[in-house]
């Protein structure tokens, strides 16, 4: 494994070669591509102190996250788990073959133990994080660039003023 923050930001992204899309969930088939196995988005409630969590079998990844928040923090959620696969973290994770049929069934709690992280005090956490934050930010701009709605119509409104202002100041 290698660490994020010792690349150049610039490079990182260069070097992943990842496909021109406006949003995170644009990255599935990707994703899939890359870790050979179908990826799994699946909106589920999580304990109060996760946000999503990821548990891969055989052939699925499947990516928790937390529906009650914001469309754009559901996306950065997606992004922190799809780069935790991009890292190939889940190589030295894998989940038991009864996977399957816990997935289901599992509580959230359990989620939360097994896979889910609350601290970003591993370099493994910091690097996930850091990359989560560079893809969502090269996709929001990509996003801004298109006339693609988010389909949010307030979020839609405050991004573009916002783009506005920020193009104002250079």
């Amino acid at each position: 494994m290698w660490s994020v923050r010792r690349r150049r930001q610039g490079d990182l992204l260069a070097e992943l070669d990842l496909p021109h899309v406006t949003s995170v969930r644009d990255l599935r088939d990707e994703i899939s591509r890359r870790t050979g196995r179908e990826v799994i988005l699946v909106p589920q409630e999580q304990a109060p102190s996760v946000c999503g969590a990821c548990a891969v079998t055989e052939s699925a990844v499947y990516v928790f996250y937390d529906p009650r928040t914001s469309p754009l923090h559901q996306d950065h959620i997606i992004a922190h788990e799809f780069s935790h696969l991009l890292l190939g973290h889940h190589e030295s994770r894998p989940l038991s073959a009864l996977a399957p049929a816990l997935i289901t069934t599992m509580d959230p709690a359990v989620v939360k133990m097994m896979l889910g992280r609350t601290k970003y005090d591993e370099a493994e956490e910091r690097d996930t994080e850091l990359l989560a934050s560079l893809v969502q930010s090269r996709i929001i701009d990509r996003w801004l660039r298109s006339d693609e709605s988010s389909g949010d119509d307030v979020q839609d409104r405050v991004t573009h003023t916002l783009l506005r202002r920020r193009e104002a100041r250079r």
